[in-house]
């Protein structure tokens, strides 16, 4: 059904709405640091000449939630409404995009006559420039450095940083406190595979924002990158 989707999203400037006018489709919004949820709403009206039925309306993802506005699921030639969005984003940072997939009566069960797309930008507050660190296996246990700055306005300290394995060993280096932080990693032992998780905890006011993780890990390459066999 996914990639019915896709592949529906890619011819979607050409089609029709069947029936229904959404001024816009796409939403996009700068979200505050300390915002939970966003809210998008997507007015429509009915333009043509027959009467319009709402069938079902899917998030796609259970981060986000739709319903129209009123309740109102049978639209009349001439009649408006709204398509109320709300992203739940206590989970997310950076860039997100989701879609709505809107459902009317006639439509199959796999392509929707509207794909309505909420774009936010969130804060990270603390940004991590590397998510995960490699080692392949075998390879020199050498260190590597995960680089940590603060966004906005107001400093963020790093408080703690606490490791899951301990064959990574860690240390925290403050380029500038609330500012600017590198955590250098090096593995004890490369010859076996392996994943470390890296908590980071700052002193940030915002809640959602006061802990972050980072990862290492240990690996085999994988088939389609071993380098090739010598004739």
């Amino acid at each position: 059904m996914r990639l019915t989707f896709l592949l529906w999203a890619s011819l979607a400037p050409l089609l029709p709405a069947a029936g229904l006018t959404f001024p816009e489709t796409v939403k996009e919004i700068n979200a505050p640091a300390d915002a939970t949820f966003i809210t998008m709403d997507f007015p429509f009206a009915n333009k043509s000449d027959k009467s319009v039925v709402i069938k079902r309306y899917d998030a796609g993802c259970s981060c986000v939630s739709a319903g129209v506005e009123s309740g109102k699921l049978i639209y009349q030639p001439g009649e408006s409404g709204v398509i109320r969005t709300q992203f739940n984003m206590s989970e997310f940072s950076g860039d997100v995009e989701k879609p709505v997939y809107v459902f009317l009566e006639g439509d199959t069960d796999q392509v929707p006559s509207v794909v309505l797309t909420l774009k936010v930008h969130i804060p990270e507050v603390v940004k991590i420039a590397t998510k995960t660190l490699k080692w392949e296996v075998g390879a020199p246990p050498t260190p590597q450095t995960i680089r940590m700055t603060v966004e906005g306005d107001d400093k963020v300290n790093i408080v703690a940083v606490t490791g899951s394995n301990s064959n990574f060993l860690h240390e925290l280096k403050v380029l500038e406190a609330g500012r600017s932080y590198e955590l250098i990693v090096t593995p004890k032992d490369t010859s076996v595979s392996g994943l470390g998780v890296f908590r980071i905890e700052t002193d940030c006011k915002i809640e959602r924002h006061k802990f972050k993780q980072t990862f290492a890990s240990i690996r085999r390459p994988l088939p389609s990158e071993a380098p090739p066999a010598k004739p």
